[in-house]
């Protein structure tokens, strides 16, 4: 959390917003949550192996790979929310002088 904390913080100027504190620590619990099911897959295997109703033995995907998904896709959401992703630079405009060949360049001359 002090990691996170630290980034919020140099991306408002020193200080972390309060309105931002709930976000922080839901993003802390879900990276959390999202390590401990990658502990628990990194011991048991990605793959399980199960018996069939035949006997015969099938091999799959451990379930918690399917949850670490939606963690990280959880993670993802709240870092953006945040402004730690490169999204946000993305979506960022700058502003540029009127072009001229912009149809709404005289009504702006205008005002």
């Amino acid at each position: 959390m002090k990691d996170i904390r630290a980034q919020v913080k140099e991306n408002h100027g020193g200080k972390v917003p309060a309105y931002l504190n709930l976000t922080i620590r839901l993003y802390a619990d879900a990276l959390e949550l999202k390590d401990h099911y990658k502990e628990i897959v990194m011991r048991e295997g990605a793959v399980i192996y199960e018996q069939g109703s035949m006997g015969n033995t099938i091999r799959k995907q451990h379930p918690l790979c399917n949850l670490i998904y939606q963690q990280e896709s959880i993670c993802q959401k709240y870092a953006k929310d945040l402004g730690l992703t490169a999204a946000k630079a993305a979506v960022r405009v700058e502003a540029t002088d009127v072009d001229e060949n912009d149809p709404m360049a005289e009504y702006y001359k205008k005002k």
